[in-house]
């Protein structure tokens, strides 16, 4: 069964062909972020240079294969990740600041999702965690607010995947989701203040 998401935005080929280098990598890495959430590995190159505007030889000239264009996919959200945390000044925030941006753009923890649903994917996945890395640094060895922060993360990871069937689950309609995502980010903030965590 896919998953849903009740926050993706439609995809939307460009209005403009993309030209030179970095054009055509942001153009491929926007639509392949889109694909990548939407189908996992089985996401089509055809399709991501349809979507970007871009032949599908550019594609190959610079990412390489499927596999390398979906490292780059990750690589670059990973960085995105990282560079929020920095922007931040203490954990909480942080956390906060991922949960919203995760449910606007939600293409990050739904490919990993994908990938590690396919055993062999899985197996090939480069199990790297820069962003939760930087947070950790911060909370430092205290067990409880590790396990504090490994909740948080647990909760924005579930309602990424699984947030439009817990939403049914416990008796809300779509229209009550932006609601539930503010009460659920208050509740982030009191799981991760509630420790040493916030420094």
């Amino acid at each position: 069964m896919q998953p849903q998401s009740g926050t993706r935005r439609p995809a939307q080929r460009p209005t403009a062909r993309p030209t030179g280098r970095d054009e055509v990598r942001a153009a491929v890495l926007d639509a392949a972020g889109r694909h990548f959430a939407a189908r996992g590995a089985n996401a089509s190159l055809r399709d991501i240079a349809a979507e970007a505007g871009v032949n599908l030889g550019l594609i190959h000239r610079h990412f390489g294969n499927k596999d390398d264009l979906l490292q780059a996919v990750l690589d670059t959200q990973r960085r995105a990740g990282v560079g929020l945390v920095g922007a931040t000044p203490d954990v909480a925030t942080a956390v906060r600041a991922i949960f919203e941006e995760t449910v606007y753009k939600d293409q990050h923890v739904r490919t990993l999702a994908w990938l590690l649903l396919d055993e062999e994917q899985g197996r090939s996945l480069r199990h790297e965690y820069p962003t939760i890395d930087a947070l950790r640094a911060r909370v430092g060895d205290d067990p409880e607010a590790r396990t504090r922060l490994m909740a948080a993360f647990t909760m924005v990871y579930g309602w990424t995947v699984f947030g439009p069937q817990l939403l049914e689950a416990f008796g809300w309609s779509p229209d009550d989701r932006a609601g539930v995502e503010r009460d659920l980010a208050t509740l982030l903030d009191a799981l991760v203040t509630s420790t040493r965590a916030s420094g």
